[in-house]
């Protein structure tokens, strides 16, 4: 009889703890609401964990998971606010032999769940491609070092992974409410949440979608506005907004023109 009430004492106890942090929650939530400069209150929301007394089982340890190629693409709506320089590998970026010079520079922010190697790789393979930039706009790509960075090198455009929440905060002000890339100084903010999932106007071909992100955002480093589809059924400008829909266009990630 004891031990049956000492363990509803302590169900009591737990109960009442949780209860405790949902009130701190929708506290904070409802501050937030009426005072937008309560950054912190969903970070603090984010970071509640309840301990119940429960142990982990002998003999468990911490493991990598190697990623599921058929799971959805993982999603993290904020990383850990640091932007780290990527290398640009040198077999990845084929440079025109001629055309004006464009620096460029690559760096993801910490706490996604992309690999930074392989994200700097594939933006260097799409701006390489026949189909891109340099063909049209007799540019030459040229990377720029994490090393040469350190030491204060200049770049004309940098390309920066980074979550959702980074996303917007790195864009400002325009609008980006977690959902989109930009371009905004010289940074061609690539959105998480877009590079996993891609959009609708690509459908499942995340890949293509990707190839467009980083042409679209990079177009715009490169002066270039926004384009409008031309009618249904023609090929969608590289620097039409995708993203958002076709208009009856054909869903095309590339600067080089493509007759339908």
């Amino acid at each position: 009889m004891r031990s049956l009430r000492r363990l509803r004492a302590q169900r009591a106890l737990a109960a009442a703890a949780v209860a405790a942090c949902l009130v701190a929650n929708v506290w904070a939530v409802a501050r937030a609401a009426t005072d937008p400069g309560t950054s912190g209150a969903f970070t603090a929301m984010s970071r509640v964990s309840f301990d119940l007394g429960l142990q982990p089982v002998a003999g468990s340890t911490a493991r990598t998971v190697s990623p599921d190629p058929s799971a959805p693409a993982e999603v993290v709506e904020r990383g850990n606010g640091t932007l780290t320089p990527v290398a640009i590998p040198d077999e990845a970026l084929r440079t025109a032999k001629d055309g004006r010079q464009v620096r460029i520079s690559v760096e993801t922010e910490g706490g996604l769940p992309v690999d930074a190697a392989e994200f700097a790789a594939a933006v260097a393979t799409t701006l390489s491609d026949p189909r891109g930039w340099q063909q049209v706009d007799r540019v030459r790509f040229v990377a720029v070092s994490p090393a040469d960075l350190a030491k204060g090198a200049e770049f004309d455009v940098r390309i920066t992974l980074a979550s959702p929440d980074t996303t917007d905060r790195l864009c400002a002000p325009l609008q980006t409410r977690g959902q989109v890339s930009c371009h905004n100084g010289g940074r061609a903010v690539i959105n998480l949440r877009r590079w996993q999932l891609g959009a609708e106007a690509y459908g499942d071909d995340v890949a293509a979608y990707r190839e467009y992100v980083v042409n679209h955002e990079v177009g715009h480093g490169l002066g270039h506005g926004h384009a409008s589809c031309a009618g249904p059924g023609k090929v969608a400008p590289v620097m039409m907004q995708q993203t958002h829909g076709l208009k009856g266009c054909i869903a095309w990630a590339w600067p080089a023109q493509q007759t339908a």
